[in-house]
């Protein structure tokens, strides 16, 4: 970050203010991409093997629904994000850089970390569910109750569009029913 500081040498400190604050808004939505894919990877696998969603201890509606419309917003809101710097007399290659060097980045780090860790791509119908699930329910916790009309009403809310947080029909040794 000290050698961005030269980049208000020649622009005023709003405007490389400005810049970095697409950088990060672009990294944001890139991570919101990043999560929608893994989810969605998740669901393949996990259906692949036939295991049903309806017994992990959370589930949500609209998934996977809600996956693929995180993954084909933030495509669309990245692509169009600084559209304006392909108008005729418009160019600006500091905007140009700060909205699209990340969508570049992402998957060339993607690549370069699978190269260098030398760890494959798992297809949906090997991958591990079963492996330490003893060991994550003992950290696991449940949530406190509520502690005044606010945080029920949140609860209540978040219960609304989710299903509760500890699955009562879950038995207690999962590991031997999945």
């Amino acid at each position: 970050f000290a050698l961005l500081a030269y980049m208000t040498l020649s622009s005023s400190s709003g405007v490389v203010f400005t810049w970095l604050s697409n950088f990060a808004a672009t990294c944001g939505l890139v991570t919101w991409f990043g999560i929608g894919v893994t989810y969605l990877r998740f669901y393949k696998g996990y259906s692949t093997q036939g295991f049903e969603r309806s017994k992990l201890p959370y589930t949500t509606r609209f998934q996977p629904y809600a996956a693929w419309w995180t993954v084909g917003a933030s495509v669309f809101t990245l692509f169009f994000s600084a559209w304006e710097v392909f108008l005729r007399n418009n160019w600006s290659t500091a905007t140009f850089v700060t909205n699209y060097f990340p969508i570049i980045f992402f998957p060339v780090l993607y690549v370069l970390a699978k190269l260098v860790m030398k760890v494959p791509i798992i297809k949906p119908s090997e991958m591990d569910f079963v492996s330490d699930i003893k060991e994550i329910d003992a950290i696991t916790y449940d949530d406190p109750p509520p502690r005044n009309w606010a945080e029920a009403f949140w609860a209540w809310l978040a219960s609304f569009f989710s299903s509760p947080l500890v699955n009562p029909t879950l038995p207690s040794d999962r590991c031997d029913h999945i």
